[in-house]
């Protein structure tokens, strides 16, 4: 930083107690992969906004939400605690760019040695924001927050309180304060709170003790670099999803969800399908608009063999609306529960299958007419696969993320080459698109899976 200005903050909230289960989770998690899992990055400044019109947003951020002042530490009794500042001071960085400077290039080198510099939670706020100046003039700002902090709906919720602020006062359009993480973990604590997680202990231990203990083959090494991610974006994926939806009469996310549980059936051979589908927990009463984490994993199971794609699709809704309704408990107890599971069923059960569709509001777009055959033959050619770098680490073997894009839609593949490779991750996209192009058209499509199928060792 070539300087910096100090922005002082107060808001209410504060105290000390502990994490919520969303925390939690994401601690776990965070501590798994090593690093902070941060979000954020570089965004240009068109506006005219300035340094002070900056550091005016940090303060916004820091006053408005709790989780912006939390830091993380051992309690007295050793386990994890935050501590809510009620008031306290940030720092709005400020890097001038050389005159021969590229200051979008100034600005991506700040927001990937951020994202890699994992947070000092016990002593740093968990949001780091800088200006980039180029010739005096603010052309980027910098924001990384640590996933500690918020999750992707806690920042469109922190944006779009942001954009709907006085212009002259600052203050939120809506005065009242937002929960923040310590009257949340409260709540969770309460009768009502443990009533609602052991009802989704119950379903989980249901769907473990029934579940087939494998998602995936035996471990193979193919010689490739083993912790991988593509980026798949087809226009026909989001083209063929919605008109399916809307002969079947579901949302849009219950036929990809569908088609990614049929195309890994037909990779593995295995069925029913028992993905971890990541959900938000913001449909429950009174916290749809906190900025802390709220996603954690919920349970699917879905019988894919011996029938239509149709009836995925229809079973795919049902068990969804279950798997959101009990993706709501204790992480520490569920971790039991799973151990138990396992030790009493002599075996592990795996769930290293997960589904993640980070879109907002995709389920509320109308679906309109049926794309005819040659545009969604056109679309299918448009559609492409690049390779990022490789992963150090990796927690699970296939994981699938779906983010909207200019009339199209990105899936992200993360995959442990050991048991899907490569190339086999490219043809699960390739078939997922098929399989959903092919259903536009044929309410009668079989999924092509059959009962009793087995892992296939050399997908």
């Amino acid at each position: 930083m070539t300087d910096w200005v100090v922005v002082p903050f107060e808001g209410p909230g504060g105290g000390v107690g502990e994490l919520t289960w969303g925390q939690q989770k994401v601690w776990a998690l965070m501590g798994q992969a090593g690093t902070s899992l941060s979000m954020g990055g570089a965004v240009p400044v068109t506006d005219g906004r300035t340094v002070g019109d900056l550091a005016a947003e940090l303060a916004f951020f820091l006053c408005r939400y709790a989780s912006m002042r939390a830091r993380i530490r051992p309690g007295g009794d050793g386990a994890l605690v935050q501590e809510v500042a009620g008031s306290g001071e940030a720092v709005l960085g400020i890097v001038d760019v050389a005159e021969d400077g590229d200051p979008g290039q100034v600005a991506g080198e700040l927001a990937d040695w951020w994202d890699a510099t994992p947070f000092d939670h016990a002593r740093e706020w968990p949001i780091r924001m800088a200006a980039v100046r180029a010739r005096g003039v603010v052309s980027h700002v910098v924001v990384t927050i640590s996933h500690i902090a918020t999750d992707g709906a806690g920042i469109a919720v922190m944006l779009e309180e942001l954009a709907e602020r006085d212009p002259v006062t600052g203050a939120p359009k809506n005065e009242a304060s937002a929960m923040g993480p310590l009257e949340l973990a409260a709540m969770q604590r309460t009768p009502s709170g443990q009533r609602q997680s052991e009802a989704s202990l119950r379903y989980w231990e249901r769907l473990l003790r029934a579940a087939a203990p494998l998602r995936f083959g035996p471990r193979v090494d193919r010689g490739e670099h083993r912790y991988r991610r593509a980026f798949f974006e087809s226009r026909a994926v989001h083209l063929a999803s919605k008109a399916v939806a809307a002969r079947v009469g579901v949302p849009a996310s219950s036929v990809l969800l569908a088609g990614y549980a049929v195309a890994v059936a037909r990779s593995t051979g295995i069925s029913p399908a028992l993905i971890q589908v990541v959900v938000s927990n913001r449909f429950r009463p009174g916290i749809a608009d906190v900025s802390h984490p709220l996603s954690v994993n919920g349970l699917f199971v879905v019988d894919v063999a011996d029938v239509t794609f149709d009836e995925v699709v229809i079973r795919t809704h049902q068990a969804s609306a279950l798997c959101s309704k009990y993706a709501y408990y204790d992480p520490q107890r569920l971790d039991e529960l799973r151990a138990r599971v396992n030790d009493e069923r002599g075996e592990v059960v795996e769930l290293s299958c997960l589904f993640n569709d980070r879109r907002l509001g995709a389920d509320t777009e109308p679906p309109g007419p049926p794309p005819s055959r040659q545009e969604l033959e056109a679309a299918r050619a448009e559609s492409t696969l690049r390779w990022g770098e490789p992963f150090a680490a990796y927690l699970d073997k296939l994981m699938v993320q779906v983010s909207a894009v200019q009339d199209a839609l990105e899936l992200e593949v993360q995959v442990d080459t050991h048991h899907l490779s490569a190339d086999g991750a490219h043809a699960l996209m390739l078939d997922l698109e098929s399989l959903l192009v092919a259903a536009v058209y044929d309410a009668d499509l079989p999924t092509g899976v059959q009962s009793g199928t087995s892992p296939d060792i050399d997908t």
